[in-house]
């Protein structure tokens, strides 16, 4: 097959004060769920 992306990781400038999951996201803990798009 044809490669459709390619993810390029980068080194973080300094450390970050706090991680991602730490600051109370309203992604967090959410779990796997379906797209507007289709009826349950």
């Amino acid at each position: 097959g044809q490669p459709v992306a390619k993810l390029v990781y980068e080194s973080m400038a300094s450390k970050p004060k706090g991680l991602y999951g730490g600051k109370g996201s309203n992604y967090q803990g959410q779990g796997l769920k379906l797209s507007k798009h289709f009826k349950t």
